[in-house]
């Protein structure tokens, strides 16, 4: 009866630990404005990222104007590279940032928007006085400059990300509890810690599986979208995430191969 309980017990904690993995990266990362933003600043960095919001930037910039035909056009131009050329300086930067933090505080709005839409502004306006001086027009700021990432409907994962802080307190605190009653209950408390550490390691290795067959997919269909900009973004932003979550996998698969050391330690002892 006590093998029986153990195993049970061994079960909740290896299924909680396996949920607290996913929901505090998810806390951390992205129900986090902090974290996000983090994140997201990470794939500014990329070239082709930044090529498609410089365009993307440049054609929005150009449309508030009003002005049409070969006007239009070089002022897209113009916006383009003058974005471009500032993408190596600390300024592209923290307009990228501003950028990532805007579509943040959007997204967990009240109430939900129906799409995902970013303000491209920062990015206009870092270049916007090398711009200006280049044109036979006066620009003005351009104030919010939206563009939108995506047309699906982000309410469901707004809302399954916003419970990520909750549902990390309940699974860690189950997984504990479960882990404390297995080694109560079992007769062998050094196999039952080393079992438990492979548990961690198990919904670790889990994970890792996860991270390159269902990520990937679960981005592409949260960020449905047509324009290059948001091509680019979805498939480095897709890179990142899988590369983040790596590094919490590491930490508690180390964690996990520790335990199941001590638990054969303490076993040998034993014998």
């Amino acid at each position: 009866m006590r093998t029986v309980a153990t195993a049970l017990l061994w079960c909740v904690a290896t299924a909680a630990t396996f949920v607290g993995i996913g929901a505090g990266w998810t806390a951390t990362h992205v129900q986090s404005e902090s974290g996000f933003v983090d994140l997201v600043s990470q794939v500014g960095d990329d070239r082709q990222v930044q090529r498609a919001a410089a365009d993307t930037a440049g054609e929005a910039f150009a449309d508030r104007t009003g002005l049409t035909g070969v006007l239009h056009d070089r002022i897209a131009d113009v916006v383009r590279d003058g974005v471009l050329r500032l993408t190596d300086s600390p300024d592209w930067d923290k307009a990228w940032a501003e950028v990532a933090r805007d579509t943040h505080q959007r997204l967990y709005a009240e109430p939900t928007p129906k799409n995902v839409r970013a303000d491209v502004s920062p990015l206009v306006e870092v270049a916007l006085g090398e711009v200006s001086a280049k044109l036979p027009v006066d620009l003005p700021p351009p104030g919010e400059l939206l563009v939108t990432m995506s047309e699906k409907d982000p309410a469901d994962f707004v809302a399954a990300t916003s419970r990520a802080r909750a549902t990390t307190t309940v699974a860690v605190g189950t997984a504990v509890i479960a882990a404390l009653l297995a080694l109560v209950v079992s007769r062998r408390r050094g196999t039952t810690l080393a079992a438990l550490g492979l548990g961690a390691v198990l919904a670790a290795a889990a994970w890792w599986v996860l991270g390159r067959l269902a990520l990937p997919r679960l981005v592409d269909e949260q960020a449905a979208t047509t324009t290059e900009a948001g091509r680019h973004l979805r498939d480095e932003l897709t890179d990142h995430v899988v590369a983040s979550l790596d590094v919490t996998l590491i930490w508690v698969a180390l964690g996990g191969a520790a335990l199941i050391v001590v638990g054969l330690v303490s076993r040998a002892r034993r014998s």
